[in-house]
């Protein structure tokens, strides 16, 4: 396995924000999920287990803090969304189960 893999994939949502790619950054059992429309990208960390992986994502709380720091202020009403988008995406892709909570996103394979 290449310790650095990045997997690129689109979906067109119907919602006004029509395009978005979610990549996975990987290094060892780590690395990073970002994800990016055409105005905004947003990186979550992420580590995976022998059977699950986890993204960990800002709190509400913490959000819209987190999208300000990152450049996304659009995005600062749009956590549910997002997570749902993203746990979609790499469910699909890892075939995999996808759990989303209030502090992330896990993956059971």
């Amino acid at each position: 396995m290449n310790p650095k893999q990045r997997w690129t994939y689109s979906i067109p949502m119907a919602t006004p924000l029509t395009q978005y790619v979610v990549e996975l950054e990987q290094s060892g059992p780590s690395g990073w999920v970002n994800y990016r429309e055409p105005a905004l990208a947003l990186r979550f960390a992420y580590e995976q287990l022998l059977n699950s992986a986890y993204i960990f994502v800002p709190g509400d709380e913490q959000w819209p803090a987190y999208c300000r720091s990152a450049g996304a202020r659009s995005a600062s009403q749009r956590r549910s969304e997002i997570m749902q988008r993203i746990a979609a995406d790499l469910a699909k892709r890892r075939s995999a189960l996808a759990n989303v909570n209030d502090f992330g996103i896990e993956l059971l394979f």
